[in-house]
């Protein structure tokens, strides 16, 4: 994905300006509505560690993969 391309997690913007500082470690979530959508569009870019850094470690797996 390019960071100029309309985030996955529609929330209206470019990727670069939407979830990417997010999943770059730059930003953490605001609002848990903007945490969710992070987490869906890290899932859509293929961001496993990501989705792995915000996930509860009480209930994490030990590591996540996703399928292409």
């Amino acid at each position: 994905m390019r960071s100029d391309d309309a985030c996955p997690c529609g929330g209206g913007e470019a990727y670069s300006a939407c979830c990417l500082p997010l999943h770059a470690g730059e930003q953490q979530a605001q609002t848990a509505e903007q945490l969710m959508r992070s987490r869906y569009s890290a899932f859509a870019v293929g961001d496993a560690d990501y989705l792995w850094r915000t996930w509860h470690p009480r209930t994490r797996p030990d590591t996540v993969e996703i399928d292409p």
